[in-house]
């Protein structure tokens, strides 16, 4: 997801004069050769680095979390900086930017690599001195060096300048901890709390809290208005922090007025401040609960996860978490870079959605409370884009991600009518197209994920999908499914009609699927002819999917299709033309497999030329959009997967492998864009295995393994993807087998995979025979 180019953006990319792309002044490990033979990696949590993508410029900016957090962990506690570019929305989506180098404070709420700024509320920073100066933004803030950064899954640190104070930040599922360490010999420390802390483009309404000294404790909560959240009113964050040892002096303020002894404070602008007297290990220990429901579901989390101050075993614990995560996918062989980037894309794959479901199963959204029995509530799902990649990741990898994705969805549409197209904390924040929901139903049930209601699941679907009649709750992302009915395409005086027809052609064929799978074959035959609709938009003259009015005319004359116009999502007419869900019929209308090899050949070979010419590098180039193959955004990113499917597999293989060498790193900037939930690390992980989803089927496009050896836990099973050959040179497949019995084309299915068993790929350095035909 890509918001627009501001105005007030512009003005900074003639300031851009600096190589950020590696972020300034920040460097990660240096890449190494490879091993001199395959070896199994042992402990992949060693090459999981959170700050991989937190770096890049404009539409390159990854917008990575690298904070502490827990998988699909509500707490996500992390450092919001500031830098060269202040706090501009466009590099702080995070709260971070790796270009920064000013600490402003740990916030414990964020998103992971979205293109869209909330959350970065509830801040907290240890301070050098107790007096007025530090109690408000700048004082508190503090410079500090990126080499005395350490992050890793559940960990993040820093030594922050001011003070030369050593900050240390852990999480479980909805509780933060803090360590904030003082030179040696130091006997004072203090803490400040600022509740209106947020980030760029928020607004932290009302705030409350009250101080128990006698208990060490805080309690209270916040209401928070963020970019995304404002569109159902936003939500409160309860809080319940404790303090390893008691305070010895207290400053709190409200509403503008001076700080001052209290107890207690309300309003706006509201905040406090603590002093320690430091022990011998000279540090200020910090534990924080956090829920969505309330005051006392704070406290329960935080009795639950922290029951007591052991601070190195709740990052083990939570590590140990993310081992098991990580040690689903195991690789051989590879740069020590590759695998970085390997792990640190698994890692991010589980950082969103969000579990908000607090530890007795109670969870808020769209202002009813209910209980999560059996599975998790998961809020934070950015279904336009997750649902290309990281839905049939977790289809793969981790069917309970996958059961409470489902659940969670059908529980949001059961109480408000409708699926959502990007909730967030509490609310539906309305963003984005299509019913993404729709693949992500279909994706999950035809590979097995089928403990949930579906039948009643389906239903809510179909009816926002085919009903003349508006349901009760209104359609979601059905929004515009009469006009849609009516034409065979959803017409132009619609904003970004193009888009919309597709994404509901590809939901269209999910449902059929899924209706198939249901045993509704008259629902299937219905959607599944729907599903070619996007045809309807194909321009003949132009060889160009199109915007068309009510009348049947192609709008806009003339027709560029470098354009990013309004009749297209976050795309132009290049970006928007492979369909994923139907690339024959593609090749079909462009005139068979020739045209369209040519055609699809040149929209790479163009951005291969692009990229020399400006590189991802260069700031100025990475402040607007790509106009051919455009990896940082989602519309295009299964493309060169489109030659396979149209017997040219060699050319899969040999553009994939430039994708992932031109857009991925193991720096900061080792994404090509914001990462979407995981998005494009999964896309990485999928294409490293040697095989690619066609999301809500249960299809798989092959192309050509990055190691010589994986291997993948599937439900018990294990999966084999073997190509003892792979090298930078042999990126072509000369011939792949299944368990012993040879291929013939570049698709195999999920249920197959899902067995367990060995994939081999022969590699060579020049294309092979393997699913290469003529026409």
């Amino acid at each position: 997801m890509r918001p627009r180019l501001d105005r007030s953006f512009a003005p900074l990319l003639a300031l851009a004069l600096t190589n950020v792309l590696g972020g300034t002044g920040c460097t990660l490990e240096p890449q190494e050769v490879p091993t001199a033979k395959p070896t199994r990696v042992e402990d992949p949590l060693a090459y999981a680095d959170p700050r991989i993508g937190s770096g890049g410029f404009g539409f390159a900016n990854g917008s990575a979390f690298p904070g502490a957090a827990a998988p699909f962990g509500l707490a996500k506690v992390g450092p919001d900086t500031r830098g060269p570019y202040d706090t501009i929305n466009f590099l702080h989506y995070s709260g971070y930017w790796a270009g920064d180098d000013q600490v402003r404070m740990f916030s414990h709420l964020h998103l992971h690599g979205t293109g869209a700024t909330d959350y970065g509320v509830l801040g907290v920073m240890a301070v050098d001195a107790f007096e007025d100066s530090r109690f408000s933004a700048p004082g508190y803030e503090s410079p500090f060096d990126k080499a005395t950064e350490t992050a890793s899954p559940g960990y993040y640190a820093v030594t922050l300048d001011r003070g030369s104070i050593r900050s240390e930040l852990t999480a479980t599922r909805h509780a933060a901890q803090h360590r904030h360490g003082y030179p040696a010999g130091t006997k004072e420390g203090h803490v400040v709390f600022d509740l209106d802390h947020h980030l760029s483009g928020g607004e932290v309404t009302q705030a409350e809290f009250t101080l128990e000294p006698e208990a060490q404790r805080i309690r209270g909560k916040l209401h928070h208005v963020g970019g995304m959240s404002k569109g159902f009113g936003g939500y409160d964050v309860f809080f319940d922090a404790r303090t390893r040892a008691p305070w010895k002096a207290a400053r709190v303020w409200s509403n503008g007025d001076a700080p001052a002894e209290g107890v207690s404070g309300s309003g706006t602008k509201v905040g406090f401040a603590l002093s320690f007297d430091l022990g011998a290990d000279a540090a200020v220990e910090l534990a924080i609960g956090l829920s969505f429901v309330s005051l006392e579901n704070a406290t329960e989390n935080l009795e639950a996860e922290l029951p007591g101050w052991d601070f190195d075993g709740t990052r083990a614990k939570t590590a140990a978490a993310w081992g098991d995560l990580l040690g689903r996918m195991t690789i051989w062989g590879g740069t020590e870079a590759e695998r970085r980037m390997f792990y640190s894309s698994l890692y991010r794959a589980f950082l969103m959605p969000t579990a908000s479901s607090d530890v007795d199963g109670r969870y808020l959204y769209g202002g009813e409370e209910r209980i999560a029995e059996g599975f998790s509530f998961l809020t934070d799902q950015s279904l336009w884009d997750t649902y290309r990649t990281v839905t049939p990741l977790y289809s793969l990898v981790a069917p309970e991600a996958a059961l409470d994705t489902v659940r969670s969805l059908h529980a949001m549409a059961d109480i408000s009518g409708f699926y959502p197209k990007w909730p967030i904390a509490t609310g539906e924040a309305g963003t984005m197209i299509g019913a993404s929901a729709d693949v992500v139903l279909a994706d999950s049930y035809i590979k097995g994920v089928t403990d949930f209601d579906a039948e009643g699941a389906y239903e809510i679907a179909r009816r926002a999908a085919a009903d003349t009649a508006d349901p009760p709750g209104g359609r979601g992302g059905r929004n515009h499914a009469v006009p849609y009915m009516q034409h065979g395409y959803v017409p132009a005086n619609i904003g970004r009609s193009a888009s919309h027809t597709l994404e509901y052609a590809h939901n269209d064929l999910a449902l059929g699927l899924l209706a198939k799978a249901l045993g509704k074959a008259d629902d299937a035959a219905m959607f599944t002819e729907r599903a070619k609709s996007h045809r309807n938009l194909f321009d003949p003259a132009t060889g160009f999917i199109r915007a068309r009015d009510e009348s049947g005319a192609f709008v806009e004359d003339p027709y560029n299709p470098y354009s990013i116009s309004d009749h297209y999502a976050e795309a132009n007419g290049w970006h928007s033309l492979w369909a994923q869900h139907d690339i024959p019929g593609i090749a079909e209308l462009l005139g068979g497999q020739e045209p369209f090899v040519e055609k699809l050949q040149r929209f790479f070979d163009e951005s291969v030329a692009d990229l020399e010419e400006r590189p991802i590098e260069d700031t100025f180039a990475s402040g607007a959009p790509r106009n051919a193959y455009w990896h940082g955004n989602e519309p295009d990113i299964h493309a060169a997967y489109g030659f396979a499917q149209v017997g040219r597999a060699d050319l899969t293989q040999k553009y994939i492998r430039w994708v992932a060498k031109a857009h991925y790193n193991d720096g900061p900037g080792g994404l090509a864009g914001n990462d979407d939930g995981g998005t494009l690390s999964s896309w990485y992980l999928f294409t490293a295995a040697g095989f690619y989803p066609i999301p809500g089927t249960d299809r798989y496009i092959l192309g050509a393994p990055f190691f010589p050896r994986m291997e993948i836990l599937i439900r018990g099973a294990t999966l084999v993807v073997e190509a003892p050959a792979v090298s930078d040179e042999n990126i072509y497949v000369q011939s792949v087998t299944w368990n012993g019995k040879t291929l013939d084309k570049s698709e195999i299915l999920h249920g197959d995979l899902a067995q367990g068993g060995a994939l081999r790929f022969e590699m060579g350095p020049s294309p092979g025979s393997f699913g290469v035909t003529t026409p």
